[in-house]
């Protein structure tokens, strides 16, 4: 579990964060959503310390506060294009402290489960958009972390490759890991997550569990950030009418 006790993070132009309380279980997928600059991104690199916050605390109840077991998929492509898909993978192995031998066993099973087999010795750059999104899965998963981070993950995949990348998400729940995913593309995301996590300007405006069968997500969120609008509209009207 993750514990966010009234985080705050204050930019130049403003707040970035403000107050958030969150609980991440394990066992679960927890969505994270808001419109473009809402605070999202801010929320995760905060959580991997690439960001200092200015108050609160973030509780790593895993023993230690090292970030061994935590891991981070971008949607931005930060991988070495020239190295080969096996490089990567072990090399993130030795970072996380992995035995060469238990990381090699491991990426063998990774290979496997994410049909990559073919491609171990392939370089990035040589990888369609859907394989090198399922080459920095591999990547991700090369240290078993007990905490998933996916910064929209399906960006720019088609059709087909997204359905993969979401069932392959869906899977690790079985794990018992701890998921935590933001995106814009709010149908990919209905069938698959146990919590949902609206922010808005920096703070928390719905945080709940989600049933896929009693609600539909497009129609929740919308409807959410379409009262945060109205509230935001109406205080401005006060503000002139003072």
């Amino acid at each position: 579990m993750i514990e966010i006790k009234n985080l705050t993070k204050i930019f130049k132009n403003g707040i970035g964060l403000h107050d958030i309380n969150i609980k991440l279980n394990s066992g679960e997928i927890t969505a994270i959503l808001g419109p473009n600059g809402a605070g999202k991104s801010t929320l995760l690199k905060l959580i991997f310390r690439e960001y200092k916050k200015d108050s609160g605390e973030i509780i790593y109840n895993i023993g230690n506060e090292d970030l061994k077991k935590f891991s981070f998929f971008t949607d931005h492509s930060l991988f070495p294009k020239n190295v080969s898909l096996n490089y990567f993978c072990m090399y993130n192995a030795q970072l996380s402290g992995i035995k060469s031998k238990d990381a090699k066993k491991r990426l063998e099973h990774l290979l496997k489960i994410l049909d990559l087999e073919k491609y171990k010795n392939k370089s990035f750059k040589s990888l369609s958009a859907g394989m090198q999104k399922r080459a920095m899965l591999a990547a991700t998963l090369i240290n078993d972390p007990e905490f998933i981070f996916f910064d929209e993950p399906t960006a720019n995949l088609d059709i087909n490759s997204r359905k993969e990348l979401i069932n392959l998400i869906k899977n690790m729940k079985d794990k018992n890991k701890t998921i935590v995913i933001t995106s814009h593309i709010l149908d990919e995301l209905q069938n698959i997550i146990d919590r949902v996590i609206i922010i808005d300007s920096g703070k928390i405006v719905l945080d709940k569990k989600y049933d896929k069968n009693k609600e539909n997500l497009e129609t929740l969120y919308f409807s959410i950030i379409k009262g945060q609008d109205e509230s935001k509209s109406f205080d401005k009207l006060l503000e002139w009418n003072n």
